[in-house]
């Protein structure tokens, strides 16, 4: 990893997290797990479904996992790049 200390870290989370739109596709850096399980893949979109700001300062996107179908909270510490949709999702 980049040695950067943590306050750049939580300011560059914190700037994809302001960045990244719902609607947008995230990749992650690495395949995330819960419990023994696979849900995320790396290298793989996922469409951003919700985007979370938690009273705490956590901040989390939603995506739905394309092998178990739930919805799965990660954080923007494992986005390693997003791309946004050429037509706009529009929410009514």
């Amino acid at each position: 990893m980049y040695d950067q200390d943590q306050s750049e870290l939580i300011i560059e989370a914190d700037f994809i997290w302001r960045e990244i739109n719902v609607g947008d596709q995230i990749y992650l850096d690495a395949d995330f797990y819960v419990g023994n399980r696979r849900s995320l893949c790396k290298g793989a979109p996922y469409q951003v479904l919700a985007k979370i700001d938690k009273t705490c300062g956590a901040q989390e996107l939603i995506v739905q996992s394309y092998e178990t179908k739930e919805l799965i909270a990660v954080s923007p510490y494992l986005v390693c790049s997003y791309e946004c949709p050429e037509q706009p999702i529009l929410i009514s």
